[in-house]
């Protein structure tokens, strides 16, 4: 039975941090009732064009999913077991602030099945947390994690971000040494603009030089740490690789539920009569969203953007996903051979078994070698 995956995003935030520019809003508590609904009726939709394969993992994110209480979230799973088939060992992923998870909530949302936890710690460093917009502290992250362990979860991700003014990286390296977590994700800080941040004049973006000393000195910590850095931005211990995120960069089919949640299947979306590979998007904001389901009977898609994908953008987004992670690609999509011999000699690339994979260098300038290459 062929697998995809489903990502459930819930856009709500108490706060909005001074870099975000994700899809997120303050909720009111009817708001999250009559969203969830919307989401549960969406769910309904997808079973008779799903009802042939199974679910491999799903991710609740957001804006702070850990925001929805044990009741609400079991709604939402519930939702999917009964519309849709789910695999055996799912991996099942939650986002979550430490300011917005209690101990009794963590074991809820355990029981539950929810058996990944990704906390968006960001940061050692209470400075930088401040600078940052964040509502919680040092001593917070380190509560949270603890009772998370208590809860059960055996396989937590923490999201650290690097590239901040007067950010001590070492600092940051030792708070992982001392919590332990399966997994990392390293976030370098793009300033968006009309964030607050990028109204800051003291947060610029690093020059390559110091980029790249950055990034090698994380990569090796984390791998002197027994760390594999298995894609651009993340490292796990053994076994412990995001399968939810693996299915992305493998450009592998995945549901999209909810306002403003991104779907991608390869072999169309029949539900709105397309057979091309195709991505979709779902109406923003959430109050269109609910209404666009909601409405007629909970029997309408609330897809606001269809994206067909021909044969050429097929290919360049295979290379460029394939390339974030250390399982590269065949040596026989690359055009430019000349080039291909000069960056393994510049130590940029690596050619083994007929597959081209970047080094930890190559990573650094990942952009142009794929703009060259290809």
């Amino acid at each position: 039975m062929e697998s995809y995956s489903v990502y459930i995003h819930i856009p709500y935030c108490k706060k909005k941090c001074r870099y975000c520019n994700f899809l997120s809003t303050a909720p009111e508590v009817k708001d999250i009732d009559t969203y969830i609904d919307a989401m549960k009726s969406e769910l309904k939709l997808y079973r008779p064009f799903l009802s042939n394969r199974e679910i491999k993992s799903i991710f609740i994110g957001g804006g702070t999913p850990s925001l929805l209480e044990p009741e609400q979230l079991k709604q939402i799973i519930a939702a999917i077991s009964l519309s849709l088939t789910i695999k055996d060992n799912i991996e099942i992923t939650i986002e979550a602030n430490p300011e917005s998870i209690s101990a009794e909530k963590l074991k809820a949302m355990h029981n539950l099945g929810i058996n990944r936890l990704s906390i968006g710690l960001q940061s050692f460093d209470d400075n930088v947390l401040k600078s940052l917009g964040r509502l919680h502290n040092t001593d917070s992250s380190f509560a949270a994690i603890e009772k998370a362990r208590s809860a059960g979860f055996k396989n937590i991700n923490v999201d650290v971000i690097y590239g901040i003014p007067s950010q001590d990286i070492t600092k940051e390296l030792n708070g992982i040494k001392a919590v332990k977590p399966e997994h990392v994700s390293f976030y370098y800080l793009t300033i968006e603009q009309g964030t607050p941040l990028s109204f800051d004049k003291i947060f610029k973006p690093l020059n390559d030089d110091a980029f790249q000393e950055l990034y090698l000195k994380i990569h090796e910590e984390m791998v002197n740490t027994g760390y594999e850095h298995y894609e651009v931005s993340n490292f796990a211990k053994k076994g412990f690789q995001s399968v939810h995120n693996m299915n992305y960069w493998q450009r592998g089919d995945y549901l999209g539920i909810g306002s403003g949640a991104h779907g991608f299947f390869k072999t169309g979306l029949p539900w709105i009569g397309m057979t091309a590979q195709a991505r979709y998007e779902n109406a923003y904001p959430p109050s269109a969203y609910t209404e666009k389901v909601l409405n007629n009977d909970g029997k309408t898609f609330p897809i606001s953007r269809v994206e067909v994908l021909d044969t050429d953008a097929e290919t360049l987004e295979h290379i460029f996903l394939s390339l974030r992670t250390w399982q590269g690609i065949d040596t026989e999509l690359v055009k430019n051979k000349t080039l291909m011999k000069h960056l393994t000699d510049d130590g940029l690339i690596k050619i083994q078994d007929n597959k081209l994979s970047l080094t930890v260098k190559g990573m650094c300038v990942m952009d142009g070698i794929v703009t060259e290459l290809f």
